[in-house]
């Protein structure tokens, strides 16, 4: 018997050996004895391990380092333990098998010479069998992959727990989207599943059968919010024929998958199997039959051999439940859910293998992937360590909650034969998994964790690096890319081509903007497009304009690619359908009243046409109440109370005139002449007031409550106010302008910003407004769009926030 250790010093490294030496020694009344210097791992050629290795091996977890031995030590001076920080573990996978394969392709290392460690591979599996196709690597997983992470037995546990989950708006489209369900018999077509998603999304569907079909019957109904009262912008709709054809679709659908409320397990297990196809023991796995997941898993031949031995792993799982089920019983009626939770715990502990031969290739040829207990006694010239992230490796150890450690302390005082749970066999499974290696060794750790935040290194990573001298990491992120010569598939390759071609495409642009005397982010070659596109026949909303002054690339993203982020329907309103609520009360309001300077009959009004607006808000608005929706209409309609007894309290000598006063849409548009062209402007004045002498006071109302001050007019930021004031001389011809200003309907209260207060008075106001309009058609027709941060933080809709270097978060 041989065991790993020293007898001249107890390691902790050697804890684990040591237990096991003193158990024999005291069970086989035998004394250890040292192996002679013939016997020695170093005396073997094809075993020598390099310096910085055996450094490791000797000195892991102790204080005092040992003397290295002139013949380990004069192996090799080049170095050979590596570290790599990388931003998620799907990096860290990426990075250890580009890693992998420079020693196969540069070092020209065998297949059986190399492996990849780690603590536990669960989480590492799936991104490491990704990354090998990619890169054209086979892999020898040891132990089995779990069964829930094969894409096939996801796809379908995500179907199987819709009727569970009362049919979520997510699961549901992904359903009629995945590669691996056939619904020919439903007729669903490839195109389906975004119209069902556009369907969703304007009917607010968050999930039941109930709210489908209320987005089913609805969406005819509902009038689609612009980004901005005034706005042309609206989300696509659906045509009539469209609904009607998708509805019969998704009933059909349903039905496929309608179960009865409790059944047998047989019977629930058999409808899983009809669902799946084929029984894997039939001759024929092709034909056409349940939701086609056997013909659909064979069209793909790269993956079919996977996903067919998870399937056949599924049906075990299956006839398993249902073999326990007859011996516990017989076939008792479950409820649907319980058989559904009963069939996903255990998927999530099973896991499943290929056969010899199922891949085509010759059994264990391919990279060992292995967690650290099952490489232990094996040796590699090359190792890739995974997942040295704090509470990873080391794993935590954790009391028996039955039965806790100060139990066991008195059971064994006792006279019981009962051990420890708690034996630090860590440090030992480490000293394993780093002396697998004996020329290359590769330690990784994601230093950001699945949800984002921070991950701390090992205490282990940080003893390696303090062996070694404190070298410095390499640091991985998923937008840094590589380098062409460093790529290791054609994917990489053309990837990192065309990011060096977007680089050298940017440096010439620079240079000859500077060289022509041009602006830093001009792009010549986008401005003849531009200055089409944006020709004077072009219709402008101020609100964009406002955009453009805002931030140039919030501009180009939003109003120039027509890019918007999707975001999936919440119960509620947002902001934009609350703006367009109020604003909607507002002016029916004053339109009712008789007279509308009479503060109580616009109070008496308020609550007949609040109940009105609120009444109808879901369906005309589409958006789903919560149950707080009468609470909110309350609170709502007291906010209004307050607002107009505030605003008549402002309004002495005015009378309200004139309500969502459009100019442009088929009225006449504001047209400003300039020496590139004209510039016509199109949008919606929420109030104006007229003043004894015929002078008009224009009010734009805000559901926000960020203040507007005259210093967002002044830089570009703020210009609906004199635009609208400008338009309503101009444009419509109602008068002289009299003053105006921003009135936020929340707070109750007139903005720091008023035209007559201006520097230089309204018509001040206004030419400042003219100016930066004419500044930046002209700036976005010559293709500038710089992305400059407000100096509060960029607003939360920016649809370029994913990706956009120069975010910076909105401060609170």
């Amino acid at each position: 018997i041989t065991l790993t250790g020293d007898l001249n010093r107890a390691r902790l490294a050697h804890r684990r050996f040591l237990r096991a030496q003193q158990t024999l020694t005291s069970a086989l009344h035998l004394k250890p004895e040292p192996l002679g210097a013939e016997h020695e791992v170093w005396n073997s050629p094809e075993t020598l391990r390099r310096a910085e290795l055996v450094t490791v091996e000797n000195d892991l977890f102790e204080n005092q380092p040992s003397v290295v031995s002139s013949q380990q030590s004069a192996v090799s001076n080049q170095q050979s333990i590596e570290f790599i920080e990388a931003q998620n573990r799907s990096e860290e996978a990426r990075a250890a098998l580009r890693w992998i394969k420079t020693r196969l392709v540069r070092d020209g290392l065998a297949l059986s010479d190399v492996a990849i460690l780690a603590r536990s591979l669960d989480p590492y599996v799936a991104f490491l069998e990704e990354v090998a196709a990619e890169f054209g690597v086979p892999l020898r997983v040891i132990g089995g992959a779990p069964l829930s992470g094969n894409p096939a037995v996801a796809a379908l546990v995500s179907l199987l727990s819709l009727p569970a989950l009362d049919w979520p708006r997510r699961s549901t489209i992904e359903a009629w989207r995945s590669p691996y369900f056939d619904w020919w018999e439903q007729g669903i077509a490839p195109g389906d599943a975004a119209l069902l998603d556009t369907l969703a999304r304007q009917g607010q569907v968050i999930g039941g059968l109930a709210q489908w079909q209320e987005a089913f019957d609805g969406l005819s109904h509902t009038r689609p919010i612009a980004a901005e009262p005034g706005d042309e912008d609206s989300p696509p709709a659906i045509a009539v024929e469209d609904v009607v054809a998708l509805r019969a679709k998704f009933d059909r659908f349903v039905e496929r998958l309608r179960l009865s409320a409790q059944a047998t397990l047989r019977e629930f297990a058999a409808f899983v199997e009809d669902l799946i196809g084929d029984s894997p023991l039939s001759r024929e796995w092709g034909e056409r039959s349940g939701a086609g997941v056997v013909a659909r898993t064979l069209e793909n031949a790269e993956t079919a051999a996977r996903d067919l031995a998870a399937l056949r792993t599924l049906k075990d799982v299956l006839r398993g439940l249902v073999l326990a089920e007859e011996t516990l019983g017989g076939d008792r009626p479950i409820a649907y859910t319980d058989f559904f939770n009963e069939l996903r715990g255990s998927i999530e502990a099973t896991t499943y293998s290929l056969l010899p031969g199922e891949t085509g290739e010759e059994l264990g040829a391919g990279v060992l992937v292995a967690s650290v207990l099952d490489a232990r006694g094996l040796s590699f010239r090359a190792v890739a360590l995974l997942g040295l992230a704090e509470g990873e490796f080391p794993k935590a150890e954790r009391e028996d909650i039955l039965l806790r450690e100060s139990d066991r302390v008195l059971l064994r005082e006792r006279g019981l034969s009962i051990e420890s749970k708690l034996r630090g066999d860590e440090v030992t499974f480490f000293y394993q998994a780093v002396t697998r290696a004996r020329e290359h060794l590769l330690l990784c750790r994601p230093y950001l964790a699945d949800d984002g935040q921070a991950w701390e290194a090992s205490p282990y990573w940080l003893q390696v690096q303090r062996l070694t001298g404190e070298p410095r990491a390499r640091k991985i992120r998923s937008e840094d890319g590589v380098a062409p010569d460093e790529a290791a598939s054609p994917i990489e390759f053309a990837q990192a081509t065309r990011q060096f071609d977007r680089h050298l495409e940017r440096g010439l642009n620079l240079l000859r903007d500077r060289l022509l005397g041009g602006t830093e982010g001009e792009l010549p070659k986008l401005a003849p497009q531009l200055a089409a596109r944006f020709a004077p026949a072009h219709g402008w909303s101020v609100s964009r304009l406002e955009a453009y002054g805002t931030c140039g690339f919030y501009f180009y993203i939003a109003h120039a690619l027509e890019l918007e982020p999707r975001m999936p329907p919440a119960a509620g309103f947002d902001a934009r359908i609350l703006g367009s609520m109020l604003h909607k009360i507002l002016e029916e309001t004053y339109r009712r009243a008789d007279p509308p300077t009479d503060l109580d009959a616009c109070l008496r009004m308020l609550p007949e046409v609040a109940q009105a607006v609120f009444d109808t808000a879901p369906r005309d608005y589409g958006f789903r109440p919560t149950a707080w929706w009468d609470t909110q209409r309350r609170e709502l309609e007291d906010l209004l109370r307050e607002t107009i007894t505030a605003l008549a309290e402002v309004s002495d000598g005015y009378t309200p005139r004139y309500f969502e006063q459009r100019f442009g849409f088929g009225q006449p548009a504001l047209v400003l002449h300039t020496d590139e062209g004209d510039i016509r402007l199109h949008g919606y004045i929420d109030r104006m007031d007229v003043d004894a002498s015929g002078r008009l006071r224009v009010i734009d109302y805000k559901s926000g409550s960020t203040p507007i001050g005259k210093a967002q007019l002044t830089e570009g930021r703020r210009l609906q106010l004199p635009i609208y004031a400008l338009a309503a001389r101009e444009a419509l011809g109602l008068g002289e302008i009299d003053g105006g200003f921003y009135w936020h309907i929340q707070s109750a209260g007139a903005s720091s910003l008023k035209l007559e207060k201006y520097e230089g008075g309204a018509e001040a106001a206004i030419d400042t407004a003219v100016q930066h309009i004419v500044a930046h058609v002209r700036h976005i027709r010559a293709g500038r769009f710089q992305p400059v941060p407000p100096s509060d933080g960029c607003p939360s809709y920016c649809p370029a926030i994913g990706f956009c270097w120069r975010y910076t978060p909105k401060s609170y």
